[in-house]
């Protein structure tokens, strides 16, 4: 994960529901203490997601991959 933050990937300070909180990539690290609204995802899009074959949306609010493919 941290190679892939390195490289810029993480499109989470794009994202509708991000708000700044000192936290990213919560498709591996988890919810996010500070986000409680969801205003749209872009998870799905994003490169992270994507080279790692994840398959959910939301992880801000939901949960980390894998907690969510349980």
């Amino acid at each position: 994960m941290v190679k892939t933050m390195k490289k810029g990937k993480c499109i989470c300070p794009g994202c509708p529901s991000f708000v700044e909180c000192k936290q990213l990539a919560f498709c591996f690290t988890g919810k996010s203490k500070c986000i409680k609204k969801e205003k749209g995802c872009l998870c799905m899009g994003c490169p992270v997601q994507i080279e790692n074959g994840f398959k959910h949306g939301y992880y801000c609010t939901k949960g980390d991959e894998k907690t969510l493919a349980k």
